[in-house]
């Protein structure tokens, strides 16, 4: 499945198939909230969750940018054997 037809699915549609398919890549903390990446096929599903509450507060769908830049110095470059 591409992003593009990821995209035009229904919400619903979307969650069921990120848990179900999903694999859980890393997760970065910030002052006031979590994001946990995702990759789903070839491009990632980030989700923002509040700290406090553990309620997931938006997903953001993306092959690759800025939303990239905050995993790149960490987790990943191990996992994908790069060197920062």
């Amino acid at each position: 499945m591409g992003i593009y037809d990821y995209m035009a699915l229904c919400k619903d549609k979307q969650w069921e198939i990120l848990w179900e398919d999903g694999i859980f890549l890393t997760s970065y903390k910030s002052i006031d909230c979590w994001f946990i990446l995702y990759a789903i096929d070839k491009f990632f599903v980030e989700l923002e969750l509040c700290p406090l509450k553990g309620t997931i507060l938006g997903m953001g769908v993306f092959v690759h940018g800025k939303k990239m830049d905050k995993y790149i110095n960490g987790e990943l470059h191990q996992i994908f054997g790069l060197r920062p």
